[in-house]
C-alpha cells in the first residue's frame, strides 16, 4: 500500500516561487520461514466428514475426526450426543426419526459407548441407519472416538430387516 503525504508550505522568496515537499511511505511485507526436520501435521480448520459411500466392512474412519477435536476447544467435545451428532453429521441427514443412547463406565465416566439410529429416512431402499461409537475421556474432558461403525436396515421387500452394513436392494 502506498501512502502519500503532501506537504505543501509556499516561500515568499522574492522570485515569486513556491517550494513543496512530498513525503512518500511504503509498506514492505517480510516473510519469514521456518524450516524445521521434523514432521509435522496441522489439524483440519473444518470437521472432517464421513465418506460418501460408507465402508461395506462397517468400519468408519476416526483418526481425521480425532485430529479436528484435537485442535479445537468447544463444549459439544464434552456430550456424548453432540459429538455423536457432529461426528455423524446428524444434522444434515434427512431422518425423520432419532434415537441416541449412550453408556459411560470407568471410574469418572473414563468410558463410553454411544448408539445413534436415524430412521424414517427419505430412501426407497434404506429404512434407517445407526452409528455405534466406543469413547474415552480425554484429560480435558473432552471425548476421543476409539472406534466407530454403521449398519443400515432396509425397507420392507427391499433386503435384511436387521440392522447389517450389506447393501439394501
Amino acid at each position: 500500500m502506498l501512502l502519500v503525504a503532501l506537504l505543501a508550505s509556499g516561500c515568499a522568496g522574492g522570485d515569486g516561487t513556491a517550494t513543496e515537499t512530498v513525503t512518500v511511505t511504503t509498506a514492505t511485507t517480510v516473510t519469514v520461514s521456518e524450516t524445521s526436520s521434523g514432521t509435522t501435521t496441522q489439524a483440519p480448520t473444518t470437521p472432517p466428514r464421513l465418506p460418501f459411500r460408507l465402508p461395506a466392512d462397517g468400519t468408519l474412519p476416526v483418526d481425521a475426526f480425532n485430529a479436528y477435536t484435537e485442535g479445537i476447544d468447544e463444549p459439544w467435545e464434552r456430550d456424548l450426543s453432540e459429538i455423536t451428532d457432529a461426528f455423524v453429521e446428524a444434522g444434515a441427514s434427512d431422518a425423520t426419526q432419532r434415537s441416541f443412547q449412550a453408556t459411560s463406565s470407568g471410574e469418572g465416566g473414563a468410558s463410553a459407548s454411544a448408539s445413534l439410529t436415524l430412521g424414517g429416512l427419505l430412501d426407497d431402499s434404506v429404512r434407517a441407519q445407526r452409528y455405534d461409537l466406543e469413547l474415552s475421556a480425554r484429560d480435558d474432558g473432552t471425548w476421543k472416538i476409539e472406534s466407530a461403525s454403521w449398519a443400515q436396515r432396509c425397507q420392507p421387500g427391499r433386503g435384511h430387516q436387521t440392522f447389517s452394513p450389506r447393501p439394501c436392494l
